[in-house]
């Protein structure tokens, strides 16, 4: 029963980042502690697959990828990885997570009420040089709890990127990061023989949640989907809150 219920939560995180481009370590993190699995497991694991539910996204997204931007961001990201490494063995996980989840629900929920208020907001952080930064912010949340997506997207938001781009250019740094980011989980003791079992179950999945995915995304337009991005991010920090309690 329990793998069951670890195969149904890695296909419901397959699901959420083929529709929405990001969040899948967000849903399945705080599920797959429910179901009594190891964190870092758990965290290798989501990590591995994320990595494999880019290669297609970034197939389908070529024509929208910023190679510069993502550029600037990967080489953030590997400053960024080292920390996030450090901080999930030496520092109280409750304490960065419960941060996160503020942030993303104060975040989330003032940008749906400007959109409410069909207030247009003007765009924030012109400069390239912030992409590093989103960059390393990336790296640390991505290499400690597969979260490297979140920062990207709420850069995104605040460099008002179309949603097409917003897509592409965060599968092709999934890609890039993600790479890193599992070498690192192999590097650091993450990964088991359970991993590898629940890792060889769950890619079957894929071949059916990744075209449901894709189908579901293509009847949401750019506005809808932006308004969908911010409940995201509300609801996932909710999730960890709740993770932490």
């Amino acid at each position: 029963m329990t793998i069951i219920m670890i195969l149904l939560i890695v296909a419901l995180g397959a699901f959420t980042r083929t529709v929405f481009g990001f969040g899948e370590a967000l849903v399945t993190m705080p599920l797959l502690a429910l179901v009594a699995i190891d964190l870092k497991a758990a965290t290798a694991l989501i990590g591995a697959l994320g990595l494999i539910v880019a290669i297609p996204a970034v197939i389908r997204h070529r024509q929208q990828i910023d190679i510069a931007v993502v550029r600037r961001l990967v080489i953030g990201s590997l400053l960024g990885v080292p920390v996030g490494i450090a901080l999930m063995t030496y520092v109280p996980t409750t304490i960065v997570l419960r941060m996160l989840a503020g942030f993303l629900i104060l975040y989330g929920s003032y940008n749906r009420y400007q959109l409410h208020r069909h207030h247009v907001q003007q765009q924030h952080l012109q400069s390239h040089h912030w992409d590093y930064l989103a960059g390393i912010i990336s790296g640390v949340m991505g290499s400690a709890y597969n979260s490297h997506g979140v920062p990207v997207v709420i850069y995104g938001t605040l460099k008002k990127w179309p949603v097409a781009s917003l897509r592409g250019i965060l599968q092709a740094h999934f890609i890039c990061v993600g790479t890193i980011v599992v070498i690192s989980h192999i590097l650091a003791g993450f990964w088991t023989i359970q991993v590898l079992q629940l890792l060889g179950l769950s890619l079957p999945l894929l071949l059916v949640v990744i075209p449901l995915g894709n189908w579901v995304s293509t009847r949401i337009d750019s506005r809808t989907m932006v308004r969908y991005i911010y409940d995201l991010l509300i609801v996932f920090g909710c999730l960890l809150l709740y993770k932490t309690l």
